[in-house]
């Protein structure tokens, strides 16, 4: 009984900090949408930890080959100035990672 009642402690405990952390990154200009929703400045103002992350997540949606790194995919990102919105030089560098193996 002890144990689920401190399980229950942790789970509110975490409910209630919630949207704190939430609010935190809406504060911080974070989009937990994906890759697809951003412009080239949001892109750019994200973090290096942030950019591999919508990587992951990108690859995870629209990728077959799942031994690309996301790492890769946010360094080709970071490279590519092309004028297209991220998402669209997201399916470029994939198609140019994936040729180059």
């Amino acid at each position: 009984m002890r144990r689920i009642v401190a399980v229950v402690g942790a789970l509110l405990a975490l409910l209630a900090a919630q949207p704190v952390a939430h609010g935190a990154a809406v504060e911080s200009g974070a989009d937990d949408a994906s890759l697809l929703y951003l412009s080239s400045g949001d892109w750019e103002r994200q973090s290096a930890l942030r950019k591999v992350a919508l990587a992951a997540d990108f690859m995870r949606i629209f990728c077959t080959d799942q031994r690309m790194s996301a790492a890769s995919l946010a360094d080709c990102l970071d490279r590519d100035k092309a004028d297209r919105a991220p998402f669209e030089r997201a399916m470029a560098c994939v198609s140019a990672l994936s040729a180059g193996r």
